[in-house]
Parts: C-alpha cells; structure tokens; sequence
C-alpha cells in the first residue's frame, strides 16, 4: 500500500484523534475538541493511503504558540529558531511500516532552510524505549531532561536541520 503525506484538512480530524486514541499513553491524551486547537496552532503533517485511509499524522508547533504544554515551553524557553514535535502518532494496524520515518523526513524537508532544529521529547518515567529507539534512528540527541512527578519524566531530543 503506497502513503503519501498531505497537509491536514479539518475532515480528517475525528481520524486523527481516533489515532491518537490508539496511541496512548505514548503521547498524550487529548479530546478531539484539544487536539484541534493543537493543530490550530502550528502544522499538522498527514499520510494517506492511495485508497484515502489516513493512517497517521505529526504534529508540530513553531516558537511563541498559545500552548500550555510544559514540554512545548522547554524548547520555547531555550531556543528562537526551532519547530517542536507535539506528537507523532501511527494507527497500530500500520505500524512498523516505516510511516513515522516518512513522516519525519517529510517534516525534515518542509522546515530545512528556515528552521534550525526540530525537537520533541520521549518519556523515560514511565519508559518508552520503543520511542527512544526510533528517534535516535531518525538522528535526534539529547538535550536536556526533565522530571515532574515519580512516574513521569522525560527526555528531551533535538535533530539539527540541514540549510
């Protein structure tokens, strides 16, 4: 099944949340009503399906958004120049087909030559090794970490964009 990744269309958005759904609690829960005002904010990347099944999404945000994640606010605080990863999410039924990757090096085109680095976070509390191992892959180090309760922290990462 051949993907391609398109700009997100406000149709697609009871899909996107559902995926999202699906993905918890690897990202964050959201209702759909949050979820939009999230996309609304910054731009979300969609892959498709030559057969019109949308079968994932990124979701990014660039500096100075009206977003009250304190993740988001990490990077705002540290870097001008930077888009940050809200979240990337797969329907499980395609995982593991390299729709992430794509999803990933689309975003890593979209922004080379206007942004400096590209950054999100993986939790390490609870653990998230799938995540962690997946955004190595895809070129991301880190750059910082942050703890906010026993059961709860995270690792910061940020990839370099190419000019």
């Amino acid at each position: 099944m051949t993907h391609t990744i398109r700009p997100y269309q406000h149709a697609d958005l009871a899909r996107l949340h559902a995926i999202n759904r699906a993905s918890e609690p690897g990202v964050g829960a959201v209702s759909q009503n949050a979820l939009a005002a999230i996309i609304s904010e910054g731009d979300c990347f969609v892959t498709e399906s030559t057969e019109g099944m949308i079968a994932g999404f990124l979701l990014t945000l660039g500096p100075d958004a009206a977003y009250a994640s304190k993740n988001y606010h990490w990077f705002d605080e540290r870097y001008e120049n930077y888009v940050y990863v809200d979240r990337i999410a797969i329907a499980p039924q395609v995982r593991g087909n390299g729709l992430g990757a794509a999803l990933y090096k689309h975003a890593f085109q979209h922004y080379a030559g206007t942004t400096l680095l590209i950054g999100c976070e993986v939790n390490t509390a609870p653990p998230n090794p799938g995540s962690m191992r997946f955004h190595t892959r895809a070129g991301f180090k880190p750059v910082g970490e942050q703890t906010f309760r026993d059961d709860y922290a995270v690792s910061y990462l940020a990839r370099r964009l190419s000019s």
